[in-house]
C-alpha cells in the first residue's frame, strides 16, 4: 500500500503535476530575462498562476478526432506515452529512503523504457492520418534513435565505472574523483538528453516552421496536454538519472539529501532553459551528422578511456 501512496502522491504523479507548473513557469520567467521581456504577469502574483490557467484552459478544449484517423490508437496513445515516462520515475531515488522501486537492474529498465518512447510517438503521427503528423513521426524515430545511441553508452560508462546498474549503489560509490572521470560521459549525457527529448535546438520534431507542428498536429485539449506532458517528464526524469549517475545524486553536506537533490536538478534545467534562449533550431541533416560522426564516436570513446581507467587505475 505504502507503493500505491508514493506513486500517487510524492514522488508520484500528484507531485510531478506541481513540479511541471513551477518548471513552465521559471522557463517562461528566464526565457524571457534572457530576451529582455517581462514573461508571465497578470494571472496571479508575478504571474504565477498563468500555467494552470494554461492547464485549464487546454481542459477545456473540445476533443476532436479526424475522420480519417485511426481513433482507437489516436486516442491511447497519449496515455501510453505518459504512463511509459511516469515508469521512469519509480525507480528514481531522491533520497536513501525515497523510492518506489529498487532493482538490482534499475539503470537498465530506466533506459529500456526510454528505448520504447520512439516507436510511441511515431504512431501518434501515423495514427492521426495526416502527412505533416507522419512526417513529424518519422522526424522524431530518426532523432530519437540517433540520440540514444550515444546515451546508452554514456549511462554503460557510469556502470562500467562502478560494477553496478542499481541506482543506490552508484549514488553511494559516487565521489569528485568518480565526477572527473566520467565528466566526458556526462557532457555526452545531457546532449543525448536534450535530443532524445527535442528540448532546442533540437526541437526538430515539432518545427512549426518546416512541419505545422509535427506529430502534434491533429491533437488537441486533453489529448494535447498528456503528449506535451510526457515529454517533459521524460526530460526531467533523464535530468534525475543524470543526477544519480554524474553528480552524486541526494549527496550533500548540511541540507537534506532531498534538498540537494533537487538544487542539482534546478541547475541542469537551468542550463537548459539558457541553451532554449540563446540557440536557433539546426536542421535534421545537421543533427543526424552530429549524432552518427560525433557524438556516438565520442561516447565510443569515452567508454573504451573508462573501462582502462577501471582496469589500470581502479
Amino acid at each position: 500500500m505504502e507503493a500505491w501512496l508514493k506513486a500517487l502522491f510524492f514522488p508520484g504523479f500528484l507531485f510531478l503535476l506541481v513540479v511541471f507548473l513551477m518548471i513552465f513557469y521559471f522557463e517562461r520567467k528566464i526565457l524571457a530575462d534572457v530576451h529582455l521581456r517581462t514573461g508571465p504577469y497578470y494571472v496571479g502574483k508575478w504571474g504565477i498562476l498563468q500555467t494552470t490557467a494554461d492547464v485549464f484552459k487546454l481542459l477545456q478544449k473540445e476533443f476532436i478526432i479526424q475522420r480519417r484517423a485511426n481513433k482507437l490508437l489516436f486516442s491511447l496513445i497519449p496515455f501510453v506515452a505518459f504512463l511509459l515516462v511516469v515508469a521512469l520515475i519509480a525507480f528514481i531515488p531522491f533520497s536513501e529512503n525515497l523510492w518506489v522501486v529498487s532493482t538490482s537492474f534499475d539503470l537498465l529498465i530506466i533506459l529500456a523504457l526510454v528505448t520504447g518512447m520512439p516507436p510511441v510517438f511515431f504512431y501518434a503521427g501515423w495514427a492521426s492520418k495526416s502527412k505533416y503528423s507522419f512526417i513529424g513521426g518519422l522526424r522524431v524515430v530518426n532523432q530519437m534513435i540517433s540520440g540514444e545511441i550515444p546515451l546508452w553508452l554514456s549511462a554503460l560508462s557510469v556502470a562500467v565505472f562502478f560494477g553496478t546498474l542499481n541506482n543506490l549503489e552508484i549514488v553511494k560509490e559516487s565521489s569528485f574523483l568518480s565526477f572527473l572521470v566520467l565528466l566526458p560521459a556526462f557532457l555526452i549525457f545531457i546532449t543525448s538528453t536534450l535530443i532524445v527529448t527535442d528540448r532546442p535546438p533540437f526541437d526538430i520534431p515539432e518545427a512549426e516552421q518546416e512541419v505545422v507542428y509535427g506529430f502534434l498536429t491533429e491533437f488537441g485539449g486533453f489529448n494535447y496536454a498528456i503528449l506535451v506532458l510526457s515529454k517533459l517528464v521524460e526530460l526531467f526524469a533523464l535530468y534525475c538519472v543524470a543526477v544519480i549517475l554524474f553528480l552524486g545524486g541526494f549527496k550533500g553536506p548540511v541540507l537534506p539529501g532531498i534538498v540537494w537533490f533537487f538544487i542539482k536538478i534546478a541547475f541542469l534545467y537551468l542550463f537548459t532553459f539558457v541553451v532554449r534562449a540563446s540557440t536557433p533550431r539546426i536542421r535534421m541533416d545537421q543533427l543526424l551528422r552530429f549524432c552518427w560522426k560525433v557524438l556516438t564516436p565520442l561516447a565510443l570513446l569515452n567508454l573504451a578511456f573508462v573501462i582502462l581507467i577501471k582496469m589500470f587505475l581502479f
